[in-house]
Parts: C-alpha cells; sequence; structure tokens
C-alpha cells in the first residue's frame, strides 16, 4: 500500500528534479493488475465515467513461466495534486479495485500534459 510518507517523498524527488511543475495540472498514470481481463476493462468503464482516460491493458511480466498471466490496466486523467490528495486518490483507487474485486491497484506515475 502507497503510504502518505511514499508520496511526500515522491513531491520532494519531484519538487528537486525540477521536470514537472506540482502546482499545475499533470498526466497522472493509474495501473491495476488482475489475471481477469474482463474485470479490468469492467473497472476502466467504470472510471472513464469519472473522467479517466483509458491508455492501455498489458501483459504482466511473470516471475515463474507456470504462474499464470496477469495483465495490467493503465488510466490517466489530468489533474492537479497535492499530497494529502494523491493520498485521498490512492485511497479511493484501493478502495475501488477491492469492491470490483480486482486484485491489486498497482500505483502511480505522472507526466507532463502533452508528452
Amino acid at each position: 500500500m502507497i503510504t502518505k510518507e511514499t508520496i511526500i517523498e515522491f513531491f520532494n524527488d519531484l519538487k528537486s528534479k525540477e521536470d514537472f511543475n506540482t502546482e499545475a495540472e499533470l498526466l497522472w498514470g493509474y495501473f491495476f493488475l488482475d489475471k481477469d481481463t474482463d474485470k479490468l476493462k469492467e473497472l476502466s468503464e467504470k472510471l472513464e465515467k469519472d473522467n479517466y482516460r483509458f491508455v492501455e491493458f498489458f501483459e504482466a511480466e511473470k516471475l515463474n513461466k507456470k504462474d499464470p498471466q496477469e495483465y495490467y490496466l493503465h488510466l490517466e486523467k489530468i489533474e492537479h495534486h497535492t499530497i494529502d490528495s494523491l493520498n485521498e486518490r490512492n485511497q479511493y483507487l484501493y478502495k475501488i479495485a477491492e469492491e470490483m474485486n480486482v486484485s491489486l491497484y498497482d500505483g502511480f506515475d505522472v507526466g507532463n500534459i502533452g508528452e
């Protein structure tokens, strides 16, 4: 689970590199993991109603060839986050994943708009 302390470190790292203006809207990516692509598709459709944009499904790397194939769902949303709002967003996405029986909300990344 992504803790608030992890988010604080993330924001401090962003500010130190000066690659992103954390006071502006950025392109936030969110990732979910499950072996059932139908569950991921259903989750995607639900979140698209809240202005998340579907990016892709892609295969997760297997640690063992005998393990079942898992897939990632990648969604994006343009928004401004503070430490607290990103923490709240993560808690919300953990809850949605649990409610929809998706194995895992796996975290976020960030990019500048237009990249």
